[in-house]
This record gives C-alpha cells, sequence and structure tokens, in this order.
C-alpha cells in the first residue's frame, strides 16, 4: 500500500512539472505565430497606406520686379534763376500745358526791352540807308553822282539790313529765353515728387518736379543670365503685388541688351495690362517664370510627424511600420509637402488615421 501511494506522488509531481514545462512554453496559449515565411497582415497595420511615386510639378523662378511708368519726365530749367511759384505739390494730377513753376524774369525782362531798343535803332538806320540808296541810284542814273558814291551807299543799306536782321534774332533770343521762366506741363500726369520750394536757386539739370502718367505702368523685372533664352517679346507674365493682395498680368515688351555685372542679371520691361487701379509706381511685384517640369515626391502634410525641428514619415518596413527621417519643404498646394531628402520612390508609406481627405497625387494601395 505504501508503494502504491509512493508510485503516485512521482507521477503527480511528473505530471505538474510537464503542465510546467508546457505553460512556459506557450502550450496552453493560441494565436501564436506558427514556424515558417508568413505574409504581413496588412488590415492590422492603422491608417492609410499609399505608394510614394515621382509626381511632375511645375519648376517656376521668382523674382521681384518694380512697378514703373511707361512715361516718367523730370522737370528742370534751361537757365537760372530764383523760384518765385510751384503751383502743384506731390500726388497733385495735372494737365498737359499747365503752369507748373514760375521763375524770376527781371533780368530777361530788361535784357528783352533793350533787345526791342536795338532793333528800333536798327530799324530806324535801315530806314535811312534805304532812302539814300534810292536817292543814289537816282542820281547815278541822271549820271550826276560817280558810281563809287552809289557803291558806298549801297553798301551801307546792306550793312543797315543786317544789323536790322540781327537785332530782330537778339529779340527773338531774349524773348525764348523769357519764356524759359515758365515751366509748363508737358503732358497729362501726376506729380510724384517735388524737389524744390519757391526761393529756391534753380539751375540747368536740377530737378524740380517729377511727373508721371498713372495710366500707363510697367514692371521691371531682373532675371539672372542663365535664363536669357527663356523669355522672348510678347511672353506674358503673372505677378502678385503683395500690397494690394492682387494677381496681374505683364507682357514682355523690352529685352535689356546688357547684364549687370555686379548682380549678373538682365533687365526684362513688361506692359501691365488689364485693370491697373491702386497700382502706384515703387511699388514690388512677385513675379513667376514657369521653365517647365520636374519629378517630385508629393505627400499629405498629414502624414509628416515633427518632433522638435526634425521631421518623420511612418513607412512600412519587413511588415512593420517605422519611422524614417526627412526634409521637407512646401509642396505645390497648401495640404501638401515636398520630401528633398530622407526617402526614394516606391516607398510604402502609412497616412496617420483620422486624415480621410482623398489624396490622389501618389497611387493609393
Amino acid at each position: 500500500m505504501k508503494l502504491f501511494w509512493k508510485i503516485s506522488a512521482i507521477a503527480a509531481a511528473a505530471l505538474i512539472i510537464a503542465a510546467a514545462i508546457l505553460y512556459q512554453t506557450g502550450g496552453f496559449r493560441s494565436g501564436l505565430i506558427v514556424p515558417g515565411e508568413q505574409q504581413p497582415d496588412k488590415k492590422k497595420i492603422p491608417g492609410r497606406r499609399f505608394k510614394l511615386v515621382p509626381t511632375a510639378i511645375p519648376v517656376i523662378y521668382r523674382t521681384v520686379g518694380t512697378v514703373r511708368s511707361r512715361d516718367e519726365i523730370e522737370l528742370s530749367p534751361r537757365i537760372v534763376a530764383r523760384i518765385l511759384k510751384i503751383t502743384r505739390r506731390s500726388g497733385d494730377s495735372v494737365k498737359a500745358g499747365e503752369v507748373l513753376v514760375e521763375l524770376d524774369d527781371s533780368d530777361l525782362k530788361a535784357g528783352e526791352r533793350q533787345a526791342a531798343e536795338n532793333l528800333n535803332a536798327a530799324e530806324a538806320v535801315l530806314q535811312w540807308a534805304v532812302k539814300d540808296y534810292r536817292r543814289q541810284k537816282m542820281l547815278l542814273d541822271k549820271n550826276v553822282v560817280p558810281r563809287k558814291t552809289f557803291e558806298q551807299s549801297e553798301q551801307v543799306w546792306k550793312s543797315a539790313l543786317a544789323a536790322e536782321k540781327a537785332a530782330r534774332q537778339a529779340l527773338r533770343q531774349v524773348q525764348a529765353n523769357r519764356s524759359y521762366a515758365t515751366l509748363r506741363s508737358p503732358m497729362d500726369g501726376v506729380i510724384s515728387d517735388r524737389l524744390n520750394d519757391p526761393g529756391d536757386l534753380a539751375s540747368p539739370g536740377s530737378i524740380i518736379l517729377k511727373i508721371f502718367d498713372a495710366s500707363r505702368l510697367m514692371l521691371y523685372v531682373p532675371l539672372r543670365e542663365s535664363l536669357v533664352r527663356s523669355v522672348k517679346i510678347g511672353d506674358k507674365i503673372r505677378f502678385q503685388v503683395e500690397s494690394l493682395k492682387q494677381d496681374f498680368t505683364g507682357e514682355v515688351k523690352e529685352i535689356v541688351p546688357s547684364v549687370d555685372p555686379g548682380s549678373r542679371t538682365f533687365l526684362i520691361k513688361m506692359c501691365i495690362q488689364g485693370d491697373i487701379k491702386g497700382l502706384m509706381p515703387g511699388m514690388f511685384g512677385l513675379a513667376e517664370l514657369r521653365l517647365g517640369t520636374e519629378p517630385a515626391y508629393i505627400v499629405p502634410a498629414a502624414a509628416v510627424t515633427r518632433i522638435g525641428q526634425l521631421e518623420y514619415l511612418t513607412k512600412i518596413q519587413d511588415g512593420k511600420p517605422a519611422k524614417v527621417l526627412v526634409r521637407t519643404v512646401s509642396g505645390p498646394t497648401p495640404d501638401t509637402l515636398r520630401v528633398v531628402a530622407g526617402i526614394d520612390s516606391d516607398t510604402e508609406l502609412i497616412l496617420p488615421p483620422g486624415n480621410n481627405r482623398k489624396f490622389t497625387d501618389n497611387a493609393d494601395i
């Protein structure tokens, strides 16, 4: 009887030990991966998956231009004189022929009076010389006076005639100089700048007023010299004026055939088309020049995870999600990013759950 209980105790201990071994090795657990290669179950990885493929995006060159008027005039005098009156200030509209500046012409008036008196004296001398010439010619015909006397009177007449012409021309010159004391607007436009005030001394070359035509505007745009073959006369280029939050279109009318040695750029001039209300000379416009297309990797902005200044994408690696460090820039639309480093084509990525926007820039799988 004792032998039976001893054998039963040994058998029970063996069963307990075997059960413990089976428990530790997972013999009593279900759902374990069986030995051998198995395909990962995509449905068990949360989030929408898509394959990264190159997308053709436009190559755009951006540069800042300056709005200028097609007609810009700098008003300066032709004589040296004190400014008496300036009728307009900056921002005022003017009409063609309107008086803008009046200069001190007292010296010119005195010179005009002197020239007029000289002309009167020359005309009096000429009248006497004409009468003497006619009288001497009549006497010569009657053989009363010698020919030498007639020739002397003829010479006096010709000299008086030349003197009268010179005096008349001098008067015209003085009158023209006096007209320079009044400066008129050469066109319809707007005063952009007033650089002098009454009492200042004006001289040739010194600018008093600047006038521009506000209805005829252009955009002057510098382009790098490598793009000289990318632009031609007649091209239409869009640009944005940030201060107005408005887009405009310009047509290339002139390409300056020289390159600035400092900035290595050449200048194009575009006539602004359409409604130009609100535009003023001096404003800046951001021009966009399309240079073709290039392949790029575009991903939804929601697919990028940021930790500090680092950016990560989640990709499928060995059937499991894995973080990969990338570098991105702005994409073609506000809700997309362009991957410029850290990932290659045909990579399977995961869009985190909660973003249900249909992403069509890459192929969904």
